[in-house]
């Protein structure tokens, strides 16, 4: 039984069912435990800062005709493009009078790449406020949802496509959103359903080893998407 990852030594297995009092799929065994690590420290945060989170679950594709600058990271280029539409609509509330709630915004991304498949793509959670988004649909363009709106539009101009363009490259997870909330713990019924089911990102199998570039990025310092250079 093999402890470390084949492909980068710096990665050690979990073939456990257990982690840290939390149930994981035998299907998906073997994990990589520092992915688990950096998913669990991702959710424990986001609960800290915001005790009623929504996490976000959602697949980004890359389009086939992309013109992108393989310089520069897609994810890093989404997360500001996120980051922005969020700002942009507290300011749009505030103009109206309305109330905005603190929203810090932790993400996981694991990028993938299956062999039948030319291109990769990228699993991301996103952990909000609840109490700011209450609601995502299923991020497809007739999403009607504000969050939605934000993260599809957000994907869309990282590959410089119209926002209003039908084409289906950001793909809901069903169902598209869950609520974790309270102090995250193993004995949560609730936390253990939301920490197995968010786990599958951090399966060995399927993972797209980058060499020198990360395959795993979170909203933590030491494993964010790095900062792209200009064009």
């Amino acid at each position: 039984m093999r402890k470390r990852s084949q492909y980068n030594h710096n990665l050690k297995l979990h073939h456990e069912p257990i982690y840290k009092g939390f149930n994981l799929w035998k299907k998906n065994s073997p994990y990589i435990e520092n992915y688990l690590d950096n998913l669990h420290d991702t959710i424990q945060r986001s609960l800290k800062s915001q005790p009623r989170t929504l996490a976000v679950i959602f697949c980004l594709h890359m389009p086939f005709n992309s013109r992108r600058n393989i310089a520069r990271n897609p994810i890093t280029d989404f997360m500001e493009y996120l980051k922005r539409g969020i700002k942009s609509h507290a300011n749009m509330k505030r103009q109206l009078g309305k109330r905005v709630h603190p929203c810090f915004l932790e993400y996981v991304v694991k990028v993938e790449q299956k062999v039948e498949c030319p291109l990769e793509h990228y699993h991301v959670v996103l952990f909000l406020n609840k109490d700011e988004y209450y609601h995502v649909g299923n991020l497809s363009h007739l999403d009607q949802s504000i969050l939605g709106q934000i993260i599809r539009k957000a994907w869309l101009k990282v590959h410089k496509i119209d926002e209003n363009s039908p084409v289906a490259i950001v793909h809901g997870s069903n169902p598209s959103s869950i609520v974790i909330q309270g102090e995250f713990s193993p004995v949560v019924e609730e936390h253990q359903a939301a920490f197995r089911w968010l786990s599958y990102l951090c399966k060995e199998e399927t993972t797209k080893y980058q060499g020198r570039h990360q395959s795993f990025y979170t909203s933590n310092a030491y494993t964010k998407a790095p900062v792209n250079t200009p064009n």
